[in-house]
């Protein structure tokens, strides 16, 4: 509705399964279809934990896309998302029960795969999501921003037997919630951006445990003494002193939710202007003149810090 894109499934074949023959929660596949653009690429969507599986939630880009040698066709992309959701116990078939924060986590990721899958770029190294560290975060952060929308929550929240759409007081309650701890949140956010900032210091201040030890009391967040948490941070290796980039495309994120999307979260016309001004272009085009096409104006902090009010 927001791009008047159409997922279709499609039939997967064997060779293309990696999950095995018998799972009770099968790799699904999908084509993304538009009528004036057709066709724009392939999503694999494997969202179910299972035994061996990689164990986070994340999107992989499988091939991406770019023009080809003869410049009259586009290598359309292909991308997966992995999850691990709760596994669906419904008596009427495989309909997922997912809580609110799974929801969340879902769109985050399926905002990377529409940064990958919207993109048309010259180059592959320039698509989707092949962009400036500290900014392929914003489609994500922004994709995350719809769940907390009252008019998106009723579509998505009906229970899955009879259709019973969430209620007002839920979707209140559900708001209130938003910003419980939100502080905290984003203290821990700052440590963990400048733990990875430290760590690829020259040379290091400091041992691993004393620098998150110090990072917590400087910034007043609790810390278990004793252990390790940041030993299972991956994000340390992949983004290598770029982890402020969370924080940072979140304040990117609010500004365009609240000056595009806040009064009318499914509009065509912003969903377009997201899409030709920002999806599109990948990393291909300066991050700032992509948010001044969608903004129309120069990129503030003040939505950040109003939606924590």
């Amino acid at each position: 509705r927001l791009f008047g894109i159409e997922m279709v499934e499609t039939e997967m074949l064997a060779e293309e399964r990696w999950d095995g023959p018998s799972s009770s929660h099968p790799v699904r596949k999908f084509q993304m279809e538009h009528p004036d653009e057709g066709s724009l690429g392939t999503l694999y969507m494997d969202l179910h934990p299972r035994d061996g599986k990689y164990g986070h939630a994340a999107h992989f880009t499988v091939k991406c896309g770019c023009k080809t040698k003869d410049s009259d066709s586009y290598q359309q992309p292909i991308v997966a998302l992995v999850c691990n959701l709760s596994p669906a116990y419904s008596k009427v078939g495989s309909t997922a029960l997912l809580s609110h924060s799974e929801v969340e986590t879902l769109m985050h990721e399926f905002g990377h795969a529409l940064h990958s899958l919207l993109s048309r770029t010259t180059f592959q190294h320039l698509s989707g999501t092949r962009a400036a560290m500290d900014f392929i975060e914003t489609p994500s952060h922004l994709l995350e921003s719809f769940v907390w929308d009252p008019t998106f929550l009723r579509i998505i929240g009906q229970h899955h037997l009879t259709g019973a759409i969430i209620s007002d007081s839920m979707i209140s309650s559900l708001l209130k919630s938003r910003h419980s701890f939100r502080g905290i949140d984003i203290q821990t956010q700052i440590i963990y951006a400048r733990f990875d900032q430290e760590l690829f210091a020259t040379p290091p201040s400091n041992s691993t445990a004393a620098i998150f030890d110090g990072l917590h009391k400087a910034y007043g967040v609790p810390y278990a003494e004793g252990t390790h948490w940041y030993s299972r941070f991956g994000h340390l290796v992949t983004y290598g002193a770029g982890y402020y980039g969370y924080l940072y495309s979140q304040v990117f994120a609010a500004d365009i939710w609240q000056n595009n999307f806040a009064r009318n979260p499914l509009s065509l016309t912003e969903g377009g202007m997201l899409w030709k001004g920002l999806l599109r272009h990948g990393g291909a085009r300066d991050p700032i003149s992509m948010m001044k096409t969608v903004l129309g104006r120069e990129p503030k902090v003040d939505s950040f810090f109003d939606s924590l009010e």
